[in-house]
């Protein structure tokens, strides 16, 4: 029979070491006693945790120790969080402290990290819910008490920020009893109101208990089901509440919120300033660009000569419309001998009894032949007319037409298009849509062009 394994001292240790320390059950948990054997030290807090029945050590390491935020001593009830380890040169379990609270404190805490874990869990601090704030709101609503430093703050930066901006205020209470169903009916009203494009929720700092109407589900419901963007302001920086997990953001400050949901009147004005600097040069920019196309225009051959474009499309025209009938006239003769051919060949070359078989498919032969003519000559009308409203359309009489005249010196018949052409006492004659008249220059001025 083989002899048992005999553990040593340190080896039972370590083993019970990894038991404990591998427990899930015993990380991360609260536990709640009364402080006793407690001695300040330079560095590390030792003490115990004891109720009616049985005693459990504690240490504090300095790294922890520096964010404790109440004044240890024997005989106070506390709840410390933090994990079960074994410390093995004396083989005794101990609680390693991450935090330690009053007991009513740390009630409340364990009440909020619940409801913050069921509101997450139910999707109320989802990113895609999230409303983004408008850039410049006409109105604000404001949650919060009549009293304290919160509404001064924030009434005081948005009138700095932005002196003509309507604020609307719901007071309600923000902390005590009933606090909560308050603030959530004041959100609600204003949602009621819906003439506000922003709500701030906000009070001062305080403690946990001050600050724990934010932590009730009754006012996340309020904030989650509201069609106007909230912004949370509770508290100071390092406070954080419910309310601030919900909301679409979160200001660490009552001030900061004001900040965020109005920007400065100045900036936008200065902003709106470099704006229309920026579109007037560019305004100016496309001017003087097209200004530039505009007068290559008036320089070109068609507005320093129009009759001799007219001119060129008249004599296109012509040349076209020979072209056209020559190619229909050539066509149809080199069909015509065609047939002749075919015809005369088939007289000698095809029986008699088919010669009425093959006239019949002549016939439909030149019938093709004269709808294709007529087709084509068709096409070529279309065209024609088109080059014919094109000159209808540059022909100065169409110019006329629209309230334009030509003048022309008097007797020499040369159209006028500069004043330089002129002399006070000359003759001109005015062509106009109907008619005409002859004139005397009595003045002559140069008018400047503007773009």
């Amino acid at each position: 029979m083989p002899l048992p394994h005999i553990y040593t001292v340190a080896e039972i240790t370590a083993r019970v070491k990894r038991l404990i320390e591998g427990s899930r059950d015993l990380q991360e948990i609260w536990v709640r006693g009364e402080v006793s054997n407690f001695k300040p030290s330079s560095r590390h807090l030792y003490f115990s945790l004891k109720d009616e029945n049985a005693l459990l050590s504690c240490v504090m390491f300095e790294s922890r120790k520096n964010n404790l935020k109440l004044a240890l001593s024997n005989g106070m009830e506390v709840m410390a969080r933090g994990s079960i380890g074994v410390y093995g040169a004396r083989s005794r379990y101990q609680l390693y402290v991450e935090e330690i609270v009053s007991v009513g404190r740390g009630i409340l805490y364990l009440k909020f990290e619940q409801l913050k874990e069921e509101l997450q869990k139910e999707g109320y601090f989802d990113p895609e819910h999230k409303a983004p704030l408008p850039y410049l709101p006409q109105r604000v609503g404001v949650v919060t008490s009549p009293k304290g430093a919160a509404i001064r703050d924030i009434i005081w930066v948005l009138r700095d920020r932005f002196p003509n901006l309507e604020v609307v205020l719901a007071f309600c209470r923000v902390q005590g009893e009933g606090a909560a169903e308050e603030i959530a009916q004041a959100i609600q009203d204003l949602n009621d109101y819906s003439k506000v494009d922003v709500i701030i929720v906000a009070r001062g700092g305080g403690s946990l208990e001050d600050l724990f109407a934010f932590n009730e589900r009754v006012v996340a419901e309020a904030i989650y089901k509201s069609g106007i963007p909230i912004v949370s302001a509770v508290g100071h920086e390092i406070d954080f509440t419910i309310s601030d997990f919900v909301a679409d953001y979160r200001a660490p400050t009552p001030s900061a919120a004001a900040q965020r949901v109005v920007p400065k009147k100045e900036d936008l004005i200065k902003l709106i300033g470099n704006k229309k600097e920026k579109l007037t040069y560019f305004i100016a920019d496309c001017l003087k660009t097209h200004g530039s196309d505009l007068e290559g225009i008036r320089t070109s051959l068609p507005f320093r000569y129009p009759l001799r474009s007219i001119q060129n499309l008249e004599q296109t025209v012509d040349e076209l419309t020979k072209k056209l009938f020559f190619s229909l006239g050539r066509k149809h003769k080199w069909e015509a001998y065609r047939l002749s051919v075919l015809s005369h060949t088939f007289e000698k070359l095809v029986p008699k009894e088919r010669i009425y078989l093959m006239g019949e498919k002549l016939k439909e032969e030149k019938n093709r032949l004269l709808s294709f003519s007529k087709r084509k000559l068709e096409r070529e009308r279309e065209r024609v007319s088109f080059l014919e409203n094109r000159l209808k359309d540059l022909s100065p009489l169409s110019i006329l037409e629209r309230g334009y005249s030509i003048c022309f010196k008097h007797p020499e018949q040369e159209i006028i298009k500069d004043y330089r052409q002129l002399k006070e006492g000359g003759r001109i004659r005015v062509k106009l849509h109907r008619g005409g008249a002859y004139s005397t220059v009595y003045k002559i001025e140069e008018e400047r062009r503007e773009i």
